[in-house]
């Protein structure tokens, strides 16, 4: 890999646990921020799929393409949800097909994907597998701030019955090796204090 480029984490992350939850999933490579390269490459990836998922280009920059695109192929029907991390997520339809289009920072991806489109892929794979019930409490040992009106998923690592929160930014890859689940705080929540037991719902492999 060439000196300051950065390794890309989430295409073969985001196809293993597509696998995971049933699907025949394969890594379509990397596009570059070139609105016509990037719309040749979706049309392209939907003659060949059913449902198509990108990762990074999803937000409001110069270089986030993937909503225009959307807006002149087919349909956005959600661009932008209230939650933290992951804000940026947009879900479209082109031609009776999805295409979802998670954000750029690992984490990010990592959260919408386990808590939105996993449950939905695993449904449409047939699998009987209820992520609600894959779930622990146990007892919070640092507090937990949350911005109130957005839904916020806290990376955390148990040891035993003890919940340590992952303070770390939605670009971290290294939170991501570390953590064993997620905490979900409401969006009426502004703080849950050291001590309080909370529900940790854990990163389980399907397969």
């Amino acid at each position: 890999m060439t000196y300051g480029k950065i390794f890309d984490v989430n295409g073969n992350m985001i196809k293993n646990d597509l696998v995971s939850c049933g699907a025949d999933a394969k890594f379509l490579g990397i596009v570059n921020d070139d609105y016509n390269q990037l719309k040749e490459k979706i049309q392209d990836a939907l003659e060949d799929v059913d449902v198509l998922i990108c990762s990074g280009g999803t937000s409001a920059g110069r270089g986030d393409v993937i909503k225009h695109v959307l807006d002149e192929i087919g349909q956005v029907y959600i661009h932008g949800i209230s939650v933290q991390p992951g804000k940026p997520t947009i879900i479209g339809v082109i031609d009776g097909k999805i295409v979802i289009g998670l954000p750029g920072n690992p984490v990010s991806a990592l959260m919408i994907f386990n808590v939105f489109v996993a449950p939905a892929i695993t449904k449409l794979a047939g699998m009987d597998y209820n992520f609600a019930e894959h779930s622990i409490k146990g007892t919070l040992q640092k507090r937990i701030h949350s911005p109130v009106g957005r839904m916020q998923y806290q990376l955390v690592k148990i040891d035993g019955n003890k919940v340590y929160p992952i303070f770390k930014d939605s670009g971290a890859i290294f939170s991501l090796s570390t953590a064993d689940g997620y905490v979900n705080v409401l969006k009426s929540i502004e703080l849950l204090d050291e001590g309080e037991e909370v529900e940790v719902f854990l990163f389980n492999k399907l397969i």
